[in-house]
């Protein structure tokens, strides 16, 4: 079975363009491929319609992973496509009041009930990785500016985690500020996640949490972030919890930060 879905205005844009198939979209070879590997690519593109660019990322799904299938299971009661999921886990940070990227299409071919292939669509975020925003923003970046990026984080954080969502690819560089500037008044609207593909729904296990905080503390740089800037992160996110609560969540969260750390030093050798 073969399905294609647009987000409400966006196929007569597609249309417009020659995309409209599912093999229209996943034979698209005019984008520039900025990611890639055995099992997915994302490729750039731009669409020129009524005198206005349309900056989008594609991402193309190939031979998914049975254990891919098996989480849609466990977190919608059915099994779907990669893209599915995806498209489904966008809107529902959208509906929840998280921004993330705005999905405007995706389409799956099916194969008695098992994802073959599979494609999603998302408008680009106007902004940069918090990580590059940063890195070129060292010189400039005062500790109040420093301490407003990190209390909009946080608060995005707790926003994500109230909803009951996990985020375990919780990177900094999976974090987005829009229109790349510190403005007086940063807040998480300001912010925006990416990279839901093992994004969690309806979450009440608090380690699945603070293994999301492991990520996010593994992902700062000590050459930016020392460890009183830590600390400052976690009085937010808990809401000016005890210093005991605090000290003991700070501990669990450097136990699993230390693990992907030494995880990754395994890769590298």
């Amino acid at each position: 079975m073969i399905k294609v879905e647009f987000a409400k205005g966006w196929a007569t844009i597609f249309e417009e363009a020659g995309l409209l198939s599912f093999e229209d979209f996943f034979s698209y070879c005019s984008g520039q491929t900025v990611n890639k590997n055995k099992k997915r690519e994302v490729v750039s593109l731009t669409l020129d319609n009524a005198g206005s660019n349309k900056q989008l990322f594609m991402k193309r799904f190939f031979r998914p992973h049975f254990k891919d299938m098996l989480f849609t299971i466990r977190n919608f009661g059915s099994l779907c496509s990669q893209a599915a999921c995806e498209w489904k886990n966008a809107k529902l940070l959208l509906e929840r009041g998280i921004e993330t990227y705005h999905p405007v299409c995706y389409g799956e071919q099916m194969r008695f009930g098992l994802e073959k292939i599979s494609f999603i669509i998302t408008e680009k975020i106007n902004g940069a990785c918090l990580t590059d925003f940063v890195a070129a923003n060292r010189q400039s970046l005062d500790r109040q500016q420093k301490e407003k990026i990190i209390t909009a984080v946080a608060k995005l954080v707790r926003k994500i985690h109230n909803a009951k969502i996990s985020l375990p690819d919780l990177y900094l560089w999976h974090i987005f500020i829009k229109n790349n500037s510190v403005p007086d008044e940063l807040g998480e609207d300001d912010l925006a996640v990416i990279d839901l593909h093992r994004m969690r729904i309806n979450v009440s296990n608090r380690n699945a949490l603070i293994k999301d905080l492991g990520a996010l503390d593994f992902s700062l740089s000590e050459k930016y972030f020392d460890d009183n800037v830590r600390r400052f992160f976690l009085d937010v996110y808990t809401n000016s919890a005890q210093p005991g609560e605090i000290n003991a969540l700070y501990h669990k969260i450097k136990s699993r930060s230390r693990i992907l750390s030494n995880r990754r030093r395994r890769l590298e050798y």
